[in-house]
């Protein structure tokens, strides 16, 4: 199944290039399950941003901020911009992306919610 994953992630990151790493994640406990093939964090790098996901989106269930749990996160650098998108059918599943500023969020976030939608049927 993870193959199929990955094949979901790897088609998702061919139509946004500068969505260098995709990762799907369980966010409760901020593990990366899969990732796309081209990937270029290494395996502390993943585990930096799937610690981060589970940060944001809390664990405990409890929101961070506001009322309700949050369902996307968006940390953005100079240099970078990392996308947290929690699945709205399976609160544990969550995709995470790390790309470019120039990344066109507007077209990558419709894309990335289905793409998760997707990952999380096959589960």
């Amino acid at each position: 199944m993870s193959g199929m994953i990955s094949d979901d992630l790897d088609a998702l990151q061919a139509r946004f290039p500068a969505c260098g790493t995709l990762a799907y994640a369980d966010v409760s406990t901020g593990t990366v399950l899969v990732t796309n093939s081209a990937t270029p964090l290494e395996r502390h790098g993943l585990n930096q941003i799937g610690a981060e996901a589970a940060l944001l989106f809390r664990a405990d269930g409890e929101p961070l901020l506001g009322m309700a749990p949050a369902r996307l996160a968006l940390v953005s650098t100079q240099d970078a911009i990392r996308i947290f998108l929690r699945s709205d059918s399976e609160p544990n599943d969550g995709l995470l992306c790390v790309g470019e500023p120039g990344l066109d969020l507007a077209r990558f976030l419709p894309e990335a919610r289905a793409c998760l939608a997707r990952i999380g049927e096959q589960d």
